[in-house]
């Protein structure tokens, strides 16, 4: 009997050392939040969508795709500043505006869509309780006029969620930019945010010309 409690003891033990190694170390394995890997005490928690992959971090092209051929979306969580809408829904992809709502989004810029069809989305839309506004820009370059229409309906909608939608990411990142202008962001940084949503070349030297006495000097 002696020699058993001695044995259970020194089993303890054991444990108890490699469970403290563990910690010290790093060495443990950890699960859920964090997903499988080494737990480091340094290391900062990831976000992790529905599906257990991480959660685009930045804005693109392919963070801002829509699923099929819906076209492209960004969320505006205030107006000079622009994040992967799959941040603000787990991960999930949005199939109608009705999932929007449910992610709690309370407003919609639709660029590029027709007036004679987007009414139909408007009418969709505000039937849910949320704002609907449509610039119906033609191409990858928008004017004027629908620029500034874009500023004041993104100021507009800033007390809530708001999901900027574009048939394409090069009409996506040419609006972000010359918004991001508008609201006198540095020239080449506005630039730069709308080449990585996918504004083209000749989106951005429209936007150099349109904006040059823009520029900070």
């Amino acid at each position: 009997m002696r020699i058993l409690q001695l044995f259970s003891k020194s089993i303890r033990l054991l444990i108890s050392t490699l469970i403290i190694w563990g910690i010290n170390s790093g060495s443990l394995q950890a699960c859920g939040w964090w997903g499988d890997g080494e737990m480091n005490r340094e290391d900062q928690p990831r976000l992790i969508g529905i599906d257990g992959h991480p959660l685009p971090q930045t804005i693109a092209p392919e963070s801002a795709k829509l699923p099929g051929r819906l076209g492209y979306g960004i969320a505006v969580p205030d107006p000079g500043r622009a994040i992967p809408y799959l941040q603000t829904t787990l991960g999930r992809p949005v199939n109608t505006i009705g999932e929007l709502h449910t992610f709690d989004y309370a407003a919609v810029i639709d660029l590029g869509t027709p007036a004679d069809t987007a009414h139909l989305h408007r009418k969709e839309t505000e039937a849910l309780g949320m704002r609907y506004y449509n610039i119906p820009v033609a191409g990858t370059l928008p004017e004027r006029n629908q620029i500034l229409l874009f500023t004041q309906s993104v100021v507009d909608a800033s007390s809530s969620l708001l999901l900027v939608y574009a048939p394409s990411a090069e009409l996506l990142g040419s609006m972000w930019a010359a918004h991001l202008i508008n609201l006198g962001a540095p020239f080449d940084f506005a630039i730069n945010e709308g080449k990585k949503l996918g504004m083209g070349a000749n989106a951005e030297s429209g936007l150099r010309r349109r904006f040059a006495g823009k520029r900070p000097r």
